[in-house]
């Protein structure tokens, strides 16, 4: 057992957002849509911690990171979302806008090369 996240949490962040030494999941269901970021420290057990908040309440966005920053793309809010947010992973502090997706789309994964992302 490493921890627990800060509530039950059904549906949040599809696809990883981490650097060397935090792990990040955002959004969800607890039972309603949720706009929580929370993260834990992956060098050491222990619950997760609050980290900030989505700029909307969403569930299943998808993630794709670099090592400094992490995004969140699309998710049901309740309604299917293009929504991009943002945040920088070393810095707790809530998301931010990052644009728009060109479709709207929930339940996908991201992937990253560390330099980039795509969703």
């Amino acid at each position: 057992d490493f921890g627990n996240l800060l509530a039950a949490n059904e549906s949040p962040t599809l696809g990883p957002i981490s650097s060397s030494t935090r792990g990040v999941v955002a959004g969800g269901k607890a039972p309603g849509i949720v706009n929580v970021i929370q993260y834990v420290t992956l060098a050491s057990e222990g619950n997760a911690t609050d980290f900030g908040d989505l700029t909307a309440a969403r569930a299943q966005p998808g993630g794709a990171c670099s090592t400094t920053r992490g995004t969140f793309a699309g998710g049901e809010e309740p309604a299917v979302s293009n929504r991009i947010d943002f945040i920088t992973i070393a810095t707790t502090a809530n998301a931010a806008d990052f644009g728009d997706l060109t479709i709207t789309v929930s339940r996908h994964g991201g992937n990253s090369n560390g330099n980039g992302g795509l969703s």
